[in-house]
């Protein structure tokens, strides 16, 4: 493999865990309220 396939590979990698990890912060709250539930924190 090219150096620039894996250098493009890891970039996509980190750029999607960035994004989960961003959708992960931003919708912590919705299934607790769908579920009527108290928030633990």
């Amino acid at each position: 493999m090219d150096l620039t396939k894996i250098l493009i590979i890891s970039c996509a990698a980190i750029v999607i865990y960035i994004a989960f990890l961003v959708l992960g912060f931003s919708l912590k709250g919705k299934n607790t309220k769908a579920q009527n539930l108290e928030d633990k924190n």
